[in-house]
């Protein structure tokens, strides 16, 4: 029958106790006739110590510390608190003060120490950043063409002026390309793909990143509120070749626009000018909201 309660103790590496130095490199779990230790999957990081340790001798010595407990309970330590104790003695590692976790059964057991070592052992994950870098040719376009119909959120403007920001922070480190609230939240992502020596695999990157966007505000801003468009802009050869990437993109919702062809461009320019709110002309010659001809001022070749 497993224990309900489980004494625990965080097992920390210091190379140089001197400099106050230490890592959290796994757990000690105490059970009644034997210990359960759980390390870092990340034990390379105690390098970040001293280059001159050796990962594997490090590894061998603590999972040793179940040896030492042997000794410990041969000597009559039956407590966590006094095995802990004499474990301390002998053991080349250093140890938190003990903790205490409630599990009715195996798989809550591993629950709270895959909890624990998430919370106490392992690294904190890097925010996930986009991989597309700078803005592209192609993105550079679009917001020329939104300028133009003055539907390109001003400097300090965000979306509460329904016009379209550029690169919107949705979540940790992903952002959209372009956003726009009129209700819904219109999220856009471009792909340029038009440079011949680009690899095909970082055009797949970067069709996956905009689908990980778009999933990702699908999630905070809501499924029925969100509106997805991809715009991309390939060589034919590319794009034959990127085509499945484009459809999975396509599958998940995301509408393609295809920036090289004039009715796509137009049909996408069009809509999201009816969409915005403008920025006041200056000679104001006709209310705002009244879209005077369906041809796009956005020069096509």
């Amino acid at each position: 029958m497993m224990e309900r309660f489980s004494n625990y103790a965080v097992i920390q590496f210091a190379a140089h106790p001197a400099r106050n130095e230490r890592l959290n490199v796994g757990l000690i779990i105490f059970h009644e006739n034997s210990v359960d230790i759980k390390l870092s999957k990340r034990l390379d990081r105690i390098k970040a110590l001293s280059a001159a340790l050796d990962v594997d001798q490090v590894r061998d010595a603590i999972l040793n510390l179940s040896s030492l407990d042997d000794f410990a309970r041969t000597n009559g330590a039956s407590s966590a608190v006094d095995r802990l104790k004499l474990i301390s003695n002998f053991a080349p590692v250093e140890f938190s003060d003990l903790g205490t976790f409630d599990s009715h059964s195996s798989v809550e057991y591993d629950n709270a120490i895959a909890s624990l070592l998430q919370k106490l052992i392992e690294p904190e994950p890097a925010p996930i950043k986009n991989s597309k870098g700078r803005s592209s040719p192609l993105l550079s376009s679009i917001k020329r063409a939104f300028r133009q119909d003055r539907i390109l959120a001003l400097k300090g403007e965000d979306i509460d002026s329904h016009r379209v920001v550029v690169k919107k922070p949705i979540v940790g480190g992903l952002e959209a390309d372009l956003l726009l609230k009129n209700g819904s939240m219109h999220v856009i992502e471009a792909v340029d793909a038009s440079n011949e020596d680009m690899s095909l695999r970082k055009v797949i990157s970067d069709i996956a990143v905009s689908a990980l966007v778009f999933e990702q505000a699908r999630m905070v801003f809501g499924e029925r509120d969100t509106r997805t468009k991809l715009v991309y802009q390939a060589s034919a050869s590319i794009e034959s070749m990127a085509t499945p990437a484009l459809q999975v993109a396509e599958h998940q919702g995301a509408e393609l626009i295809n920036w090289e062809s004039n009715d796509d461009r137009l049909k996408f320019l069009t809509l999201m000018t009816s969409l915005a709110t403008p920025i006041p002309s200056k000679k104001n010659k006709r209310p705002d909201n009244i879209v005077g001809s369906v041809q796009h001022k956005f020069s096509l070749n």
